[in-house]
């Protein structure tokens, strides 16, 4: 429940003002404001008696645009830099010439930290060199002007022992905060990849889980149904079901070992579970129908063409998962047609007529899972896939590239 209905109307008129607040325009506004403030006093005179009216407005003339210029500093930190040093330079200037006495440092230190932390190696180091000047025209102010005779050397060393350190420091915080937060964004990416490749493999997984149990299970479950529907009347047919069971739990059974030990192999790819199937194991596959009681064939047109492992193994699973799903939804008694037609592309159908027996146990058969890991895995491939009932029946279509190129990995 959104916070806002748990503690009431005060609170709920309270957030607006609350998000104000926290603008990050006005951050900087306040931070720029406080920075400027401690300069005047700090490298200035504005209160001290002496100090004439023009002075005191030709300090707020300087001080005033580095206000307003540090508080666009993550927006725009060139220019606003540049502001900065232009008013810092043109302080110095007057501060030399004249008995001006106001030499701002503390605001070019926040731009250039800006400036190191937002911008590329180059402007960040053009940066850093362009904020010693100032830095040199107070010095030698210092040391022409301010220092008593016999002490300017130490007066320039102290100088230069105070504005070197905290120059480079608000520099090299600068760069450390973006190599910082350079590393995090990297660590983020590296994450998203790496749940985005935890995602990729679960899919994968369940998808071959799916084609090595749900489909044989499926077909079991039915054969069995048959055998026994039958066996009063052909006691030799139900031998030979019973064998077809037998096989057809072995293959399963080797083909979740496959996968499970390739599953314990940290660089194994999960297609390797499903050993080197394709279009040419499909009689097996075929044969397993038939003695569940579906009535199919298979058409074969055009010249085969060579197909890389991967794209041979989805044009196996498409036809297995069509043949399982007539096993279940259309039953014993159906008649089926795989149609395989090599051209430009490979052509896949498989279809039926609906025309079986009814099972009470086909919904408790199905995963409802079987299409939608067949389009992921034709989609892979730039493939297309369709799935529609048809007259009585259902079909399924697909075309795969006989050339693919993976759009994922």
């Amino acid at each position: 429940m959104d916070e806002v209905h748990m503690v009431g109307p005060e609170r709920a008129h309270r957030r607006p003002g609350c998000r104000w607040l926290q603008s990050t325009l006005l951050q900087d506004a306040a931070l720029a404001l406080a920075i400027t403030l401690a300069e005047v006093f700090f490298f200035g005179v504005p209160l001290v008696p002496g100090t004439s009216w023009q002075q005191q407005l030709e300090l707020v003339a300087f001080a005033v645009p580095e206000v307003i210029a540090l508080a666009f500093r993550r927006r725009w930190p060139i220019p606003v830099f540049a502001v900065v040093l232009a008013a810092a330079i043109g302080a110095d200037l007057l501060t030399v010439r004249t008995d001006f006495a106001f030499t701002p440092y503390f605001g070019l230190l926040l731009a250039l930290y800006t400036v190191a932390r937002q911008s590329h190696r180059p402007a960040a180091l053009a940066a850093l060199v362009l904020a010693f000047v100032p830095a040199g025209l107070d010095s030698w102010d210092t040391y022409s002007k301010q220092a008593a005779p016999g002490y300017q050397t130490p007066a320039l060393i102290a100088n230069i022992a105070f504005y070197l350190p905290i120059t480079v420091a608000a520099w090299g915080v600068g760069r450390w905060t973006r190599a910082a937060a350079a590393a995090a964004e990297h660590d983020q990416r590296e994450l998203a990849r790496a749940r985005q490749a935890v995602a990729t493999e679960r899919v994968q997984i369940a998808r071959e889980l799916h084609d090595i149990v749900a489909n044989a299970v499926a077909v079991i479950v039915m054969q069995a149904e048959t055998a026994r529907s039958t066996a009063p009347a052909e006691p030799a047919r139900l031998t030979d079901t019973l064998a077809g069971i037998e096989d057809l739990g072995r293959s399963a059974m080797a083909e979740l070992r496959r996968m499970l030990r390739l599953l314990r192999t940290a660089d194994a790819p999960v297609e390797e579970a499903a050993g080197r199937r394709g279009l040419g194991d499909l009689e097996p596959l075929l044969e397993d129908a038939r003695r569940a009681g579906i009535l199919i064939d298979l058409d074969v047109q055009g010249t085969p063409a060579h197909l890389d492992d991967s794209v041979d193994l989805t044009a196996y699973r498409l036809v297995q998962e069509a043949v399982t799903n007539i096993i279940k939804h259309a039953g014993s008694g159906s008649h089926a047609a795989v149609r395989i037609t090599w051209s430009e592309v490979l052509s896949l159908e498989v279809v039926d007529d609906g025309a079986g027996r009814s099972s009470q146990v086909r919904r408790e058969l199905s995963t409802g899972h079987g299409l939608l890991g067949l389009a992921e895995r034709i989609a892979l491939f730039g493939g297309e896939l369709t799935a529609s009932p048809y007259r009585s029946g259902f079909r399924v279509t697909a075309t795969l590239p006989l050339a693919p190129a993976r759009t994922a990995s």
